[in-house]
């Protein structure tokens, strides 16, 4: 299978004006409103392109006390995204009537959400699939977002992570950059500061690239052993299955499985819309709705 971006999760405190922006202001689509599966008392919440498919998700833990993050010695940085050619003068006017700020360089733009999430919308020779179903807003279906494009890795010793994905995946840097596929990529790039970095407002807690099935992520769960690599855990999260390694530079990597998807514990015309449990927690959701609704 072609490597891309899986998806991208990352920490916010106001869920009100994380979903405006990504939501109102980008038109993703709500995919998934569920919880932290290691924390039942935290949102966890999914958007997306129509489908909530791999390639097009970035997923937000809220956490109301959440404090300023430093970036220091490493993290996670910058969410790419993919839009046609031809439909950056749309964002451009999109984002001024929003008063949000960018920077413009050649078919890119470059401006931050509330969060100081630093977004790139860059226009790719990638036209919208004629099967894929555009997302219900007011955005015209040629401009909308096609998915994810890049991230960041920061890191003290950036040889030694690039040496991580190459032994494990076999994938190649040239000047610093993966690329993962005719469009999409990964930087790695040195930290400037080498105190230790703290997670809060904006952080991205990990990056997580697509794996085919169960049994690919089987493989490379023994591989990552055989080699020696730092393995969190291999878990099953209901939408799909997950391996989560510290690469040597200390940031987190996800890989995850493409199916089963979202549509497991509700319809794909209603993804979004209510609170929803994987069926491992359905028989929790009167203790997990009083957590996160009735307490607060």
């Amino acid at each position: 299978m072609t490597p891309f971006i899986h998806h991208v999760s990352l920490l916010t405190r106001h869920s009100d004006e994380n979903r405006a922006f990504y939501i109102d202001l980008l038109g993703l689509r709500h995919v998934k409103h569920t919880v932290n599966q290691e924390n039942h008392r935290m949102i966890h919440d999914y958007y997306g392109n129509y489908y909530g498919a791999p390639g097009s998700v970035i997923t937000f833990f809220i956490v109301p006390l959440l404090g300023n993050r430093y970036d220091n010695d490493h993290f996670l940085n910058t969410i790419g995204l993919k839009i046609p050619m031809g439909s950056l003068s749309f964002w451009k006017n999109r984002l001024s009537k929003a008063a949000v700020a960018y920077t413009e360089k050649p078919n890119e733009l470059h401006f931050f959400d509330k969060d100081q999430v630093e977004i790139h919308l860059v226009e790719v020779a990638q036209e919208p699939s004629e099967e894929q179903q555009p997302v219900d807003n007011n955005i015209p279906s040629s401009k909308q977002i096609l998915g994810l494009l890049s991230t960041e890795f920061h890191v003290s010793e950036p040889q030694q992570t690039i040496d991580f994905f190459g032994r494990l995946l076999d994938w190649k840097a040239h000047n610093h950059r993966i690329a993962l596929n005719q469009t999409d990529f990964i930087d790695i790039l040195p930290s400037a500061n080498q105190k230790n970095m703290r997670m809060g407002r904006g952080s991205m807690d990990h990056v997580a690239f697509a794996i085919a099935d169960d049994e690919a992520l089987d493989v490379l769960y023994e591989k990552a052993k055989m080699q020696g690599w730092q393995i969190e855990k291999i878990v099953n999260r209901g939408y799909f299955k997950s391996l989560y390694i510290r690469e040597p530079g200390g940031n987190r990597v996800e890989f995850a499985t493409v199916s089963p998807g979202f549509t497991i514990d509700e319809p794909l015309e209603r993804l979004g819309e209510q609170l929803a449990l994987p069926p491992f927690l359905a028989n929790q959701r009167a203790e997990i709705e009083k957590n996160i609704y009735e307490e607060k």
